[in-house]
């Protein structure tokens, strides 16, 4: 990733007259000039900033620190005017020009060319064993065969360590160097001191020529890395010494060009071919593509005019490449939003940190756009204004991120949100104005704060300015900015929600379509008590590691089911998503709905076993302090080679509780089972302190996470069913856990885990679970009891409070379900019962009833709720529908009159005692039901 201090604009000059950003071809200038500096905007002018370090302290500042920053090699460079060059890391005498890669390692480098050449790194993301040194502690003109001198970082000493162990030290160093160079060189262009140009020109010249002279790497071992390799370092989005570079030329070009005009063909020719690789190597469909291009624009806006160059490839070349046109491994900006973007929704499919990274590289070409052109991009490419909206979407009730894929428990970055309010405020968008001021203050209430601009670096001397709200807008509440449900077909991922705040309720459940995605079924992520308690894993060390390989991105890592141990499919860039038979409400709704109930049910092939895999999970929240969760996995073998279904439920704590219903302790044993040695995934053998226990029964839980000043508890009630086996485990530690969400001693801990295996198939069997968070011990739950059988599955809840909820679920929407006087026809129901009160909430299917009311809706399929609480009744269906109620009486008259006085009149069946309501497709409203 690249900071938003790097990242410079990704293209300058480009949308002179931008009339759609999907037209088949954008613009690009046809003059980009002939002054430089000009990598920091249209404005670059000496006299300005002058100014402005007068009389703003923090720009004065700047000017300070980077004098001082380049002081001591200004002192070296007086007495030896090789002392900084000297330390670069090049091949100074074998003077190579071709490096050899095997896979993701350095082998060797041969070929000579007539000035050194730059040193190629050591390791793709590798760890080292060796420190970064200093400048001042690194021996000049260091090549030897036996690689670098540095200093161990377990016994710190001083030592010859092999280039392949080294990972990206090579660059780390030069980057610094290159870094002092740059700053040098701003200085000569802002003091005209020609010390600071001379220091800058030995760095730049050797480095630039040092590259000039390289070919692209060979990997040896004829693998997807030859694909990816830059001329220094194994990933050509790694290239960020490509900011240096550019900015320590534009900065030095005209003192080159007087000192030295020969070298100029050569740094142009060199930036050239290092663009030119930027294109043929790398991933188009993903944020690499944006990476890419933010390095080739870097280059653009140094070279000159196409017709300056005899090959044409000039500023309007390289900003037309990545613009405008497609090859394999760089997408023009059209393609790359088409392909990336939920044309709805707006969330880019990746996991979420990538997203918001994604996002905010798009917001920041907007910025920069609108700063040089006063060209407004977002009304151009409207799906921007979307993503940044939707992008609250990711938060949980703490305002910390779902951690889905290779991601992380973060923070939502500010930056797109900011600009959403900075161009609603300059193009006069007062809605937008309103809207984003309002996310912005809701969603950082806690410090993010407007106030006066101060700049930190030197391309803070160039522009920025303070963010101004308008003080009569209001912060909100979160589920001002998130709805009830949330699903993005793109990325497989569907979110519900119920609440705010700590007491709130929120499922995430993602399947694995996108890229840095997981192997991992149907999985999901549960939120209590201010926490995301059933956790996603994260990558583990790093996406190179073994346990990357084998744990983090498998199966057992998640909360999901595995079939015979062998559940598998490729993980990273993945494309088996989960399919939506129902769910409640629809998703992006926000009225017209029932409050405290959501659902959804999903199916997914699992491609590895060949079997079918059916999630139910729902929400039911009673009131605000009240509610948990229902879970109903089914799974079975297609083949019917059922040997085991596994459940896996990860929880925060220190450890898992496992009783009977009537809390005597599960009889858990040690056991040698979940292994790889049993033919099982590799996965398993990460897993330790087994212990199990064989059993038909119902049990329940608790998971107990002790904090400084309070405990919090997820609940379980767990459905017994035959040839059960219960484990508990510990599961490695979640390294999505790293962002200040809990104590590092939290973090650290291996995560308790709950494995049900069902010998057999787990279909008829299914695993069926009710989760409940609470603090210090307590629950509001007072039994779980289960009933039918086969497709049909039915939980009765009891609630402390005297509310009784009946769940009824089954794998077809035609089915009836009966219990007692209850009876459901539909996939999914819930029967609510409390004193006089009631619900009848239809979540899929055709017909409800608790024995006085029933609602049917004929031969269709749909969503259908009555609801009466203190004498009060609220109704909605998405379909034309029957209300049947029943009655103890003759009657003259009945009516049902709904929120807008509409008069509906029923029909009485004297033979029967009932009266029959036909009514419209209505929103969730309160209704008025009078029988006479």
């Amino acid at each position: 990733m690249i900071d938003m201090q790097n990242k410079i604009s990704l293209l300058f000059f480009l949308l002179i007259s931008m009339n759609a950003v999907h037209a088949q071809n954008l613009p690009v200038p046809q003059n980009i000039g002939t002054l430089h500096p000009r990598v920091f905007g249209k404005d670059m002018s000496l006299n300005q900033i002058k100014e402005r370090v007068e009389k703003e302290d923090w720009a004065a500042a700047i000017i300070k620190k980077t004098k001082n920053n380049v002081a001591p090699y200004i002192d070296y460079y007086k007495t030896d005017k090789t002392w900084l060059v000297s330390r670069l890391q090049m091949y100074w005498k074998t003077k190579s020009t071709q490096v050899y890669i095997n896979g993701g390692k350095y082998d060797h480098a041969d070929g000579e060319a007539p000035v050194p050449t730059v040193k190629f790194i050591g390791g793709r993301g590798t760890p080292s064993n060796y420190k970064t040194p200093k400048i001042e502690d690194i021996k000049p003109y260091m090549d030897d065969p036996r690689g670098l001198y540095l200093q161990n970082s377990t016994t710190n000493v001083w030592e010859w360590g092999p280039i392949a162990a080294t990972s990206g030290i090579t660059n780390t160093i030069n980057r610094q160097i290159l870094s002092i160079a740059r700053d040098a060189a701003f200085l000569y262009w802002y003091t005209r001191e020609e010390e600071y140009a001379n220091l800058a020109y030995n760095v730049l010249d050797t480095y630039l020529k040092g590259v000039y002279y390289l070919n692209e790497p060979i990997d040896l071992s004829h693998g997807h890395h030859q694909t990816l390799v830059s001329y220094i370092q194994f990933e050509v989005i790694q290239d960020h010494i490509l900011n240096e570079i550019t900015q320590c030329y534009d900065f030095l070009h005209d003192f080159i060009r007087d000192k030295s005009p020969e070298s100029i063909k050569i740094y142009d020719a060199t930036l050239q071919k290092w663009a030119d690789l930027q294109i043929k190597n790398g991933v188009s469909f993903n944020n690499w593509n944006l990476l890419q291009a933010a390095h080739i624009s870097h280059i653009a806006l140094v070279l000159e005019n196409n017709s300056a160059y005899e090959n044409g490839k000039g500023a309007q070349y390289y900003l037309d490449q990545i613009m405008n046109q497609t090859s394999t491994r760089q997408w023009s900006m059209n393609k790359l939003i088409d392909y990336g973007y939920d044309k709805e929704t707006g969330i880019w499919n990746e996991s979420p940190g990538y997203s918001m990274n994604v996002l905010s590289d798009f917001i920041s070409f907007a910025e920069f756009y609108d700063r040089n052109f006063d060209i407004d991009l977002l009304k151009e490419i409207p799906i921007l204004k979307q993503a940044v909206k939707s992008s609250a979407q990711y938060l949980y009730p703490n305002k910390y991120m779902v951690s889905f894929g290779d991601g992380h428990y973060g923070k939502l970055r500010n930056e797109p949100i900011r600009y959403m309010i900075e161009n609603a405020q300059k193009y006069g968008k007062k809605e937008d104005e309103t809207y984003f001021t309002k996310m912005y203050k809701t969603i950082y209430a806690e410090g993010k704060v407007e106030g006066k601009f101060t700049g930190n670096n030197i391309q803070d001397l160039f522009g920025g300015k303070a963010l101004t709200f308008d003080k009569t807008i209001q912060m909100g509440k979160l589920i001002d900015f998130t709805t009830p449900l949330f699903y993005v077909p793109h990325n497989s991922w569907l979110v519900q929600r119920q609440g705010d705040g700590d007491s709130a309720l929120m499922i995430s459940q993602i399947g694995s379509f996108g890229n840095h995605m997981h192997s991992n079924g149907i999985a999901m992520e549960l939120y209590g008590k201010g926490l995301p308690l059933a956790p996603e894993m994260g990558h583990g060390t790093s996406y190179f590691s073994i346990e990357y390989a084998e744990y983090y991105t498998q199966f057992p890592a998640h909360n999901t089911v595995i079939v015979n141990g062998k559940s598998k499919y490729p993980e990273m860039k993945s494309n088996h998503a989960f399919n939506v038979n129902a769910a409640y409400p629809k998703s992006g709704l926000t009225e017209g709905i029932l409050p405290g109930i959501t659902f959804s049910d999903v199916s997914f092939l699992e491609p590895e076993t060949d079997s079918n895999q059916r999630r139910v999970m729902g929400i039911v929240k009673n009131d605000p302090e009240e509610g948990y969760y229902i879970d109903i996995f089914r799974s079975t073998q297609n083949k019917g080679d059922n040997v085991k279904n596994e459940y896996f439920f990860h929880n925060l704590g220190q450890n898992l509780e496992l009783t009977t219903t009537n809390g005597t302790p599960l009889d858990l044993k040690p056991t040698s089972k979940l292994a790889f040695g049993d033919g099982d995934l590799m996965a398993y053998d990460y897993m330790w302190d087994k212990k199990s226990t064989e059993t038909a029964q119902d049990f329940k839980g608790k998971f107990n996470l002790k904090l400084q000043d309070k405990t919090v508890n997820m609940n379980l009630w767990f459905q017994g069913q035959a040839d059960r086996e219960v484990f508990s485990v510990l599961s490695p530690k979640s390294t999505a856990l790293s962002h200040d969400l809990l104590p590092d001693e939290i973090n650290k801990n291996p995560i308790p885990t709950l494995i049900v295996r069902q010998n057999g198939e787990a279909w008829n069997r299914p695993f069926v679970a009710i989760y409940e968070p609470a603090l210090n011990n307590t629950t509001n739950i007072q039994s779980v009891d289960y009933f039918g059988k086969d497709d049909f599955t039915g939980i009765h809840v009891t609630n402390k409070s005297g509310k009784e909820d009946f769940i009824f679920s089954n794998t077809s929407a035609d089915e009836k379900m009966s219990f007692k006087k209850l009876s459901a026809t539909g996939s999914y129901g819930i029967i609510s019962e409390k004193a006089g009160d009631f619900t009848l909430f239809l979540g899929n299917g055709k017909n409800i009833s608790n024995g006085k009311y029933t609602i049917d809706l004929g031969n269709k399929i749909g969503t259908a709720v009555l609801k009466s609480e203190n004498g009060t009744l609220s109704f909605n269906a998405d379909t034309v529908s029957n209300l049947i109620v029943l009655v103890d009486a003759k009657i003259n008259t009945a009516t049902f009159i709904d929120a807008a006085g509409v008069v509906y009149k029923g029909n009485y069946n004297k033979k029967e005692n009932f009266v029959n309501f036909t009514l419209p497709a209505l929103p969730c409203q309160t209704v008025k039901i009078t029988i006479k």
